[in-house]
């Protein structure tokens, strides 16, 4: 089964367009590995065996974010009380409820194009690659939880 499955590749004139193609991936760590242990699995074994899978077609970029936790002091070096104490392993959710907090870290997958990601999907979802990939992400990962976004508008607004 893949991985996630593409949308068809959008064509002008038979070229496909240069416009960056990113991914937004959703991660929940499994329930037995703490933060620490799913950001360092995830840092240091798991992108770097999807790097080594994918080579060439590996992202142009694979930004990594991580929930903050109560227990890192977050809450109070922002200057707010969240209530959920500082030995937490509970999302510092400063708007809404931690309990709807259903993953630990996002990434965003940016490619060339369409193309460069249908490159990357093919590669990474070849048989022994998948089940090397999907081998690892079960040592971390619940796989039920896990989500991937196709980014549509990006916008961004700066400082003056």
């Amino acid at each position: 089964m893949p991985l996630f499955m593409p949308r068809p590749a959008r064509v002008l004139f038979g070229i496909h367009s240069s416009m960056v193609y990113p991914l937004v991936l959703f991660v929940a760590r499994k329930l037995k590995v703490s933060p620490a242990e799913f950001r360092e699995h995830w840092e240091n074994k798991h992108v770097p065996l999807s790097k080594s899978i994918a080579s060439r077609t590996f992202p142009l970029s694979h930004t990594r974010r991580y929930i903050g936790r109560g227990g890192d002091g977050i809450t109070a070096k922002a200057g707010v009380s969240t209530g959920i104490g500082t030995t937490s392993d509970t999302p510092a959710v400063l708007v809404g409820r931690p309990e709807e907090i259903e993953w630990d870290g996002y990434a965003e997958l940016t490619f060339r194009d369409e193309l460069h990601f249908q490159q990357f999907f093919a590669k990474v979802n070849e048989s022994e690659a998948a089940a090397r990939i999907q081998e690892d992400e079960a040592r971390f990962s619940d796989s039920t939880k896990f989500k991937v976004v196709i980014v549509g508008d990006i916008t961004s607004t700066n400082a003056d």
